[in-house]
């Protein structure tokens, strides 16, 4: 089982091995990673070389590390402990009213801590949305560039900017949440968002957001279809709007009225999606938090339809939303957290969930592919369990992060029975 490449002969002590762990499958394997190129080099049972740094993996299982495709960290760690809003209306307009108060420091502060906590978990690649308002201004944006600025000079998180243009937005030259999200191009986001679903007119401020993606050469992703109402449903017009333009990157977040149409519309939507290469973004935990609460009998999920999707070829993946402000007051900044709530709710295997977790959010972010394997890159997490579906269950805080062949974090756990 042994594989050695040349890099280590050519850069000798540059390698850190993990040791004593197992693969997701349990089988039992060493994990040397060349920290020159932040890869893989060798994988199997390895006898340390001089100056190797060695970590000791026993009882932990390595898989690649989480990434968080669908996050807030203007929001996040914002709770008030006020009375949950209990419509996603509501939500907004509560935090819309205390935006302001947050200055760019405040929210510099609470980002960094999420993001911290993320990696501490084993996720370090996110993209986060950030509010575009008139209401707010682009403070939030300052703070988030200087966020992702600092992680990527600290070599500890990768992160994607999306702009979330507040409605209403019509694109039309006079509109001001067209010349805010103008300038928070200017300011540096990387993606250009939007929640439609929440626009008084949510085709027309789809085809504004689609056109100022065009204009300004970035890919989409929109909050799309957040609704359990089968009549919200304006995810086809997104789709055909895709394909007309020259976008090369685009996503759909939510897609929640999709489950509740006939199967054989979910089956067309989702050969549609699949054909023009669009991403589908769900979120396990703040969805079903939300919807439901006024149907007592036969309550709906709150998640898309996500079998149809994965049996036309979409790539589907799983993000944790809002964590612990004025729409969701829990979360742990954990993809193992999201990956156990999403196979619970999806009917899927642990290992299926944590694909959504990981592989899928690589492919549909345009990431390098991710395995424990020779020659990938070294983006890794170690965490107690005999094997991967064993982790999901446990959740366990004791993990090992490694970032461009870094270790990042280290967190250990010790249990102690008293009697």
């Amino acid at each position: 089982m042994d594989q050695i490449t040349v890099s280590e002969r050519e850069h000798p002590g540059l390698r850190l091995v993990l040791r004593h762990g197992v693969l997701a499958d349990g089988s039992a394997a060493d994990v040397a990673i060349d920290q020159h190129r932040g890869r893989i080099c060798a994988i199997g049972t390895l006898a340390p070389m001089p100056g190797d740094t060695v970590q000791d993996c026993t009882g932990m299982v390595i898989v690649p590390s989480g990434v968080e495709v669908h996050a807030h960290l203007d929001k996040a760690l914002s709770n008030s402990g006020s009375a949950m809003p209990v419509d996603l209306p509501a939500a907004v307009a509560d935090w819309l009213g205390r935006a302001p108060s947050f200055d760019e420091q405040d929210y510099v502060r609470r980002a960094t801590s999420a993001v911290e906590s993320m990696v501490s978990h084993g996720t370090t690649t996110m993209r986060t949305h950030v509010d575009i308002a008139t209401a707010v201004g682009l403070t939030a944006v300052r703070a988030l560039v200087a966020v992702r600025d600092s992680m990527r000079a600290r070599k500890l998180a990768d992160i994607d900017i999306v702009g979330l243009v507040a409605p209403p937005f019509d694109g039309s030259p006079s509109d001001p949440h067209l010349r805010l999200l103008d300038q928070a191009v200017e300011l540096g986001i990387d993606v250009v968002g939007g929640s439609p679903d929440l626009d008084p007119d949510p085709l027309t401020a789809t085809r504004a957001a689609v056109s100022a993606a065009a204009a300004a050469g970035l890919p989409i992703d929109l909050h799309t279809d957040q609704s359990i109402d089968p009549s919200l449903f304006f995810l086809p017009e997104y789709v055909k709007l895709i394909e007309r333009s020259d976008i090369q990157r685009a996503a759909a977040s939510h897609c929640i009225s999709l489950a509740s149409q006939p199967l054989d519309v979910q089956r067309r939507t989702a050969e549609n999606i699949a054909r023009i290469g669009m991403s589908v973004f769900t979120m396990p935990l703040t969805s079903p938090f939300f919807f439901g609460w006024d149907t007592p009998s036969g309550a709906p999920r709150g998640i898309t339809a996500i079998h149809s999707l994965l049996a036309a070829g979409v790539q589907v993946a799983a993000g944790a939303d809002n964590v612990r402000d004025a729409f969701f007051p829990l979360g742990r900044f954990d993809q193992i957290e999201v990956a156990a709530a999403i196979a619970m709710l999806a009917h899927l295997s642990p290992e299926q969930a944590w694909a959504m977790c990981s592989a899928a959010p690589r492919a549909a972010l345009g990431l390098p592919r991710v395995e424990v394997a020779v020659g990938c890159p070294a983006e890794l997490l170690a965490i107690a369990g005999a094997n991967l579906s064993d982790a999901v269950a446990g959740g366990s805080e004791h993990r090992l992060v490694i970032h461009q062949g870094r270790v990042v974090s280290r967190t250990t756990t010790r249990r102690q029975l008293l009697c």
